[in-house]
């Protein structure tokens, strides 16, 4: 349940989760307030904020430390995406060096940028998973890198950059698309799924004599914990938006004949 929440379009998972949220709060105000067991809450004053704000402490900090899990992620997605186009680059840039000799080098780099600009990027998006026509154009780039022709005419220093620069670019493309195939450890969002709820039912305790207090404080707590959570759940797909970290280098290198 929780990963098909995950999975929400953005617009989607804002009214949801306020929704979920809220209903939540309503619930629980009812059973303080108007349930068979509110006498019984009645006759239990006396619970202390600074006790149950313990609960609210620990929620805090599960969030903290789960929105530095997911900004890391992000992190890395961008600099999948600059390092492959980076080395990508550097590819093209030593193929211009190296022309007319290696022109099918750079016709291959021009192919695999498209590739992944036109058909990788949508199929992660969907799917999280690579393109069978940008693992061909990938496959043929070395292929170019490795020809006898090529390794007869290019220095073995220059070669050896060349490959490296090769390695760098399927290293990122392998994370690449490995940070667009999940989310953060489900686990992590069970914790702070169920210290959100925790807290609110320690904010409800507190307030058991004071409807109308009650009633502010579960409301607020519950809008400020339902758009953390989205924000955080928009975020840990780092190639969705509204967040996504674009294609833009990669495919600034696809303009090309």
């Amino acid at each position: 349940m929780i990963e098909s929440w995950l999975d929400f379009p953005f617009w989607l998972g804002v009214p949801a989760t306020l929704l979920v949220w809220l209903t939540t709060a309503a619930a629980l105000w009812w059973f303080f307030q108007r349930s068979r067991l509110a006498p019984f809450w009645r006759d239990n004053l006396g619970v202390v904020a600074p006790y149950f704000s313990s609960v609210a402490v620990l929620f805090s900090l599960s969030v903290g430390f789960m929105g530095a899990d997911i900004w890391q992620r992000a992190e890395q997605a961008q600099q999948s995406v600059l390092q492959e186009a980076s080395n990508l680059k550097l590819l093209s840039n030593f193929a211009e060096i190296l022309e007319p000799t290696p022109q099918p080098l750079a016709e291959r780099i021009c192919t695999y940028a498209k590739a992944v600009v036109q058909q990788e990027w949508p199929t992660m998006l969907l799917d999280g998973e690579a393109s069978p026509t940008a693992e061909t154009a990938l496959n043929n780039l070395m292929l170019a890198l490795t020809t006898p022709e090529f390794t007869a005419r290019v220095d073995a220093t220059l070669r050896r950059e060349m490959l490296n620069a090769f390695n760098q670019v399927r290293k990122y493309r392998v994370n690449r698309i490995q940070l667009s195939s999940g989310h953060s450890h489900i686990g992590k969002w069970v914790l702070v799924i169920f210290l959100g709820f925790m807290t609110q039912i320690a904010i409800g305790l507190v307030q058991l004599d004071k409807p109308r207090a009650q009633t502010i404080t579960l409301a607020v707590f519950s809008i400020t914990a339902a758009v953390t959570l989205t924000l955080l759940a928009g975020m840990d797909q780092p190639f969705t938006e509204p967040f996504a970290v674009l294609n833009t280098p990669i495919a600034d290198l696809a303009r090309c004949k």
